[in-house]
């Protein structure tokens, strides 16, 4: 097994917490010999990191805040550069629990072996954002199916209905969690080869933040790969992201309800480029699962008194859906 994986990070504000867990942690296993940070210009004290590790911890010093995609495009290219074999992604406030790159290199030798060191990723298992699978929700359930419109498909919706029942609600699975294969992923967690990364390439800067991520690992099986959800290689989320479902009852709360106007503005946008020019292979089914999309977030808007949050929804939504990228100057990071 290679000792050579660099993990790559990205940060911003001060997060220095989670960041030096995050790096403890991973630098605990001998399986990682080095760590890049790039730094949206963070205020935390990224030295004190770099001389607890004076030989494994770099940063990269951006002077504003780029967003994620450009943060992360910049870190893999710096850890190809500096010749890393694999190259694991993390979120700032991921932190492995033991043993969890190690279960992702085992696991990560013997998809190369079938699906070749180009074409073979794995992902670490967060239960808060793969919280369906977590729960014991069917994967055809679990998992997005194309042209749907914010994750909304109209096929998933009596499911949807049966699971809020008494006697529908999916059980917790007792046995050990199977290897679940995805369509798409997010950085954190994300762990291959370094002839994978050269393969995709690099996050599209045009989309700043949210769903770059989607975008950017659909690559990976539009391109004939495969990525497979490890359950054994579990990540501690060290604070909640603002969109997962256990903050809100459903998708429509968390984009009406939760979160800041940019974070809703830039997650919508991007969200409905995504799903138009990406995920739909079906105009049609596209169309409808968009039409009773929004006459549902118009109602729980309405209901909830997030008709202001509404109109900067509608709004990011037609941006996406007209390919206007980039930094919105409404909302600069």
């Amino acid at each position: 097994m290679t000792q050579k994986t660099t993990l790559v990070t990205l940060t911003y504000g001060d997060r220095f917490n989670y960041l030096h867990t995050l790096v403890s942690r991973s630098l605990e296993s001998p399986l990682i010999d080095r760590v890049i940070i790039v730094s949206n210009a963070s205020t935390a004290p990224l030295d004190t990191l770099r001389r607890n590790w004076p030989n494994q911890v770099s940063v990269i010093y951006m002077h504003e805040n780029t967003g994620s995609a450009r943060g992360y495009s910049v870190g893999i290219q710096a850890a190809l550069d500096a010749g890393a074999e694999h190259i694991w992604l993390m979120d700032d406030d991921n932190a492995p629990t033991i043993n969890a790159i190690a279960t992702l290199h085992q696991v990560l030798e013997e998809r190369k072996r079938v699906d070749g060191e180009d074409k073979a990723a794995v992902l670490g298992f967060r239960p808060t954002h793969q919280a369906d699978i977590a729960a014991g929700v069917p994967n055809r359930f679990a998992i997005q199916r194309r042209s749907s419109f914010f994750g909304f498909h109209i096929a998933q919706l009596p499911y949807k209905v049966w699971r809020r029942l008494p006697w529908g609600a999916p059980q917790s699975p007792h046995r050990k969690l199977p290897m679940v294969q995805l369509p798409f992923a997010t950085y954190g967690g994300l762990l291959a080869h370094r002839n994978l990364y050269r393969r995709i390439g690099l996050p599209l800067d045009a989309l700043m933040l949210y769903a770059d991520d989607s975008e950017y690992t659909f690559r990976i099986t539009a391109g004939g790969g495969r990525i497979f959800l490890v359950p054994d290689a579990l990540l501690d989320d060290l604070e909640s992201s603002w969109n997962i479902k256990a903050r809100t009852n459903n998708i429509y709360e968390s984009f009406l309800l939760g979160g800041s106007d940019l974070r809703a503005y830039y997650g919508a946008r991007n969200q409905a480029w995504f799903d138009k020019n990406i995920w739909a292979n079906s105009s049609l089914l596209y169309g409808l699962n968009r039409w009773v999309f929004f006459r549902l977030l118009r109602l729980i808007a309405k209901r909830r008194g997030a008709e202001e949050r509404l109109g900067l929804i509608e709004k990011a939504i037609r941006d996406g859906e007209s390919g206007v990228l980039g930094l919105n100057q409404s909302y600069p990071l």
